[in-house]
């Protein structure tokens, strides 16, 4: 039960983190390119980026559970 407990800890706390950094507010970034230009495709992309790092430890969370729940049968 305790690599259970640790496990769900650690992924809480990447969690946190995950959704954390993504709805932090970050300071405006000065536009240097021609006028009318719109970064609003790179930070699409970039938070698009924070979703596979998301899906990537709930996936590794499915998988120790999994593969605790295997060992115990």
């Amino acid at each position: 039960m305790r690599p259970i407990a640790t496990a769900a800890v650690i992924w809480t706390v990447s969690l946190h983190r995950a959704l954390a950094q993504q709805t932090n507010p970050a300071p405006p970034i000065p536009e240097s390119g021609p006028s009318g230009s719109n970064s609003a495709a790179v930070n699409a992309a970039a938070t698009d980026f924070n979703w596979v790092w998301l899906s990537l430890l709930i996936a590794l969370a499915v998988l120790g559970l999994w593969l605790v729940a295997r060992r115990r049968r």
